[in-house]
């Protein structure tokens, strides 16, 4: 199981290490599970377990376009912080990361890594905790609540905020939020522990594995926020020179850019600068 290859799986989560704080109140986190759900049905992806918390999510997904998923995730959310108010808390801070998930071990790993996130922040147990997918693996699940079908088209659209029409059978809760069995893909992440015992044993999970995996996220969180900071001056760059963003601009035009940014000290040859102005790591080394 250790190198079992597997495919279309992506784990989709926000940078908890910020002093931000986009998901203060319940009102927050129900939007916020809302979200999940509502986005993954419209990207064609499945979710399989999800998490919200004060600071940050967690979302592992099944489906082709994970990166999709996270890039209308995180524009949902930002529109409705802003509409709320509640935008002054984070800015422009809302960082997210989409890794893929490439074998077996790693996909039960985070899987379970996001069902028991919730007892690093707030000590309860997942089952306790309503703000993730509760107690919907290994046991009965019965389904409370009201159902979509019963409600208006107008009413869905006023409780989810959206006008894409979801599943009649998906149920909401009396606070608005839908319940988790009703979207996530229980069964699939049932077949993949196989049994209650397998789920059990990678409930605990070495404490050192789990530290080296916060550590490596916490990396990709700084390396993804960094590339924005360098596309954000890229850009402004652009704009200043030509009256346009980057993509919008030829190779020798993101190429002067770039030498401009160097000289600066905004940014170094790597990768990370060449993703930021959209240049191959190749196009940098003819620069001085």
């Amino acid at each position: 199981m250790e190198t079992e290859l597997v495919n279309n799986y992506w784990h989709v989560y926000s940078d908890g290490k910020q002093a931000d704080i986009p998901f203060y109140s319940d009102e927050d986190k129900v939007y916020a599970m809302n979200s999940v759900a509502i986005v993954a049905f419209a990207a064609g992806v499945r979710v399989l377990c999800v998490t919200v918390n004060d600071t940050h999510l967690h979302v592992v997904v099944y489906g082709v376009d994970g990166e999709k998923f996270k890039d209308e995730l995180r524009r949902r959310l930002i529109v409705y912080l802003k509409r709320t108010g509640h935008g002054a808390r984070i800015g422009d801070g809302l960082f997210f990361s989409c890794d893929s998930i490439t074998t077996r071990r790693e996909l039960l790993s985070k899987i379970i890594y996001t069902f028991r996130n919730c007892l690093d922040f707030y000590k309860k147990m997942p089952w306790e905790y309503r703000y993730g997918v509760g107690n919907v693996y290994f046991s009965e699940r019965f389904l409370s609540g009201q159902a979509l079908g019963e409600l208006s088209y107008r009413q869905q659209r006023t409780i989810l905020h959206t006008n894409e029409r979801m599943p009649e059978h998906w149920r909401i809760d009396e606070y608005g939020m839908l319940v988790p069995a009703s979207f996530i893909d229980v069964q699939h992440v049932e077949n993949l522990f196989v049994t209650p015992k397998a789920f059990l044993a990678f409930l605990y999970v070495r404490k050192e594995d789990e530290q080296l995996m916060k550590q490596q996220l916490h990396g990709r969180y700084l390396e993804a926020r960094r590339i924005q900071e360098m596309r954000k001056r890229g850009n402004d760059l652009s704009n200043s020179y030509y009256g346009k963003g980057l993509m919008r601009v030829d190779l020798n035009s993101r190429l002067r850019i770039a030498s401009k940014m160097l000289k600066e000290g905004f940014g170094s040859k790597s990768e990370g600068f060449a993703k930021a102005l959209y240049l191959n790591l190749e196009d940098l080394k003819t620069l001085f």
